[in-house]
């Protein structure tokens, strides 16, 4: 249990720190395995089989968002008022765990069985075999995501990290590529991707089980009556659209190029948004302990001092971010070529979705105070932000192919930045400072400048230009972010969390 005592806000921001690197420590980990991943995806199934198993994943993904009823995030709520003095503090916190878990379950099914009975009813015209074959086997799993990430969630408000860190970057990955390459050896050549993310989920959830044992080791079953969360469900309505929009919105690029393009340009494109993964995990890994410090920090501080708080950490995350950003301009090409031939056909769409992703990765920070504020309103920037990308995907898509696809994502990010910056000066009065972020953003400048003069980022494979490319591209990148934060008395660190106690990483 997280102890009651009050701790300094130097603590809180060490416990970010500490859970961020352990958290960035299992990403390294589960890129190795991603890469390995997708060299087998990309080499032994082709970019047509790829781009069915992408567009299938990319449905789960966002079906998940609507059957995690936001718990994921609001389930840190739920557990301190049982800790707290109010009225269901005699209930043990595993009970909250369960009550999650049941709701999570039947909204899983529920969607589940209707996008089965929906892929079974359509025309073969309507959906390509192989991504209808795809999505028809890989539904029921959207079950055991939901699920796994209620059960990591409880582990970390336990403020232990390293259970989510194993699950997902050591457990889940490595099972998944196993049971994919296992799968091929024995001849199952269409559905490979597919046994191979069941084996990875399956697996998942049994290490996810036994985590939550560890963290609770008292469930009292018997006491256990269950339906607390139901007359809550009206309280997460408003964030569980929000993710619901966001899961759409992060994945309506993808939907788009295979029903425009069909599902061989699915495969390039969805191997591009594979590459730029590691932002989204640059931001993911201070996620997990940014989420209840911001709620703790808004309730002891005020939104001023979160806001300040936040824009500490997104120096950060956009200095780690911009730096793969400049590697992708340097080398993203070779780089999408190894997996296989054709793939650097999606050079130009890597760009502009890690663009996208770094502005997202910084920015989207300030959604947190709508998490806990302003839910509504958090709805309906995302769905502004939403409907631009609808309309500028469908216009961009036709024209300019993959490229066109990730310019609209990158527009209505901009879009969903400027529209939350206003909001959080009109609603709550505050304004998120620009200072923190000009250093990474001058460096990113400097090495991208050099990531372009210098070639070797746009050819079909490595050559001495692309090594050249990305050393110089880094190095002056790294040498401009220390001058520039050393000649604005900067740190790459983060200040003025507040914290609740000594916690364990």
């Amino acid at each position: 249990m997280p102890p009651e005592s009050p701790a300094t806000d130097q603590g809180a921001d060490r416990l970010i720190l500490r859970g961020a690197f352990s958290t960035a420590f299992g990403f390294v980990i589960r890129l190795g395995a991603r890469f390995l991943f997708l060299l087998v995806a990309g080499r032994l199934f082709g970019a047509a089989l790829f781009g069915a198993y992408s567009l299938a994943v990319a449905v789960l993904e966002a079906s998940v968002a609507l059957t995690g009823l936001s718990l994921k995030k609001t389930l840190f709520q739920q557990l301190d008022r049982n800790t707290g003095s109010g009225p269901d503090h005699r209930v043990p916190a595993a009970h909250i765990v369960i009550d999650a878990a049941i709701l999570v379950l039947a909204a899983s099914v529920a969607v589940a069985a209707a996008i089965m009975g929906v892929v079974a009813v359509l025309p073969r015209s309507v959906l390509a075999p192989d991504t209808a074959t795809a999505l028809f086997w890989i539904a029921p799993m959207i079950a055991g995501q939901a699920l796994a990430d209620i059960l990591f969630a409880a582990t970390r408000w336990t403020h232990v990290v390293r259970h989510e860190v194993i699950g997902r970057s050591i457990v889940e990955p490595y099972s998944l590529l196993i049971g994919a390459v296992i799968a091929y050896a024995a001849g199952f050549t269409g559905t490979g991707l597919i046994i191979g993310y069941w084996v990875g989920n399956i697996v998942l959830n049994g290490y996810a089980l036994i985590a939550v044992r560890r963290c609770f080791p008292r469930f009292e079953l018997a006491r256990y009556r269950g339906g607390r969360l139901i007359p809550a469900l009206r309280e997460l309505l408003p964030n569980t659209g929000t993710d619901v929009i966001n899961g759409v919105f992060t994945r309506l690029d993808l939907y788009l190029v295979g029903i425009f393009l069909g599902e061989r340009w699915a495969g390039i494109y969805g191997m591009a948004q594979q590459l730029r993964t590691p932002l989204r995990h640059a931001r993911q890994a201070f996620d997990s302990m940014l989420v209840p410090m911001v709620a703790r920090t808004l309730s002891i501080s005020g939104n001023k001092a979160t806001v300040d708080a936040l824009a500490t950490a997104a120096r950060v995350i956009l200095a780690v971010q911009l730096a793969f950003l400049v590697a992708i301009v340097a080398a993203g090409g070779p780089m999408l070529e190894l997996f296989g031939h054709g793939f650097s056909a999606g050079y130009t769409a890597l760009i502009l979705l890690t663009l996208a992703e770094a502005a997202q990765g910084t920015f989207g920070l300030g959604d947190f105070l709508f998490v806990y504020l302003r839910p509504k309103t958090g709805l309906l920037i995302m769905l502004a932000s939403f409907v631009a990308c609808v309309a500028a995907a469908i216009d961009f898509t036709p024209r300019w192919g993959i490229a066109g696809a990730a310019g609209a994502v990158l527009l209505a990010t901009m879009v969903q930045a400027g529209l939350r910056r206003l909001v959080l000066r009109v609603q709550l009065r505050v304004r998120p400072p620009l200072a923190p972020l000009w250093p990474p953003l001058l460096a990113g400048a400097a090495g991208l400048g050099v990531a372009i003069m210098v070639p070797g980022g746009t050819g079909a494979g490595f050559a001495p230009a692309t090594f050249v490319a990305l050393a110089a591209a880094l190095g002056t990148y790294g040498a401009v972010l220390w001058l520039s934060l050393r000649l604005s008395g900067q740190r790459l660190a983060i200040s003025g969390f507040a914290s609740g106690g000594d916690q364990h990483s």
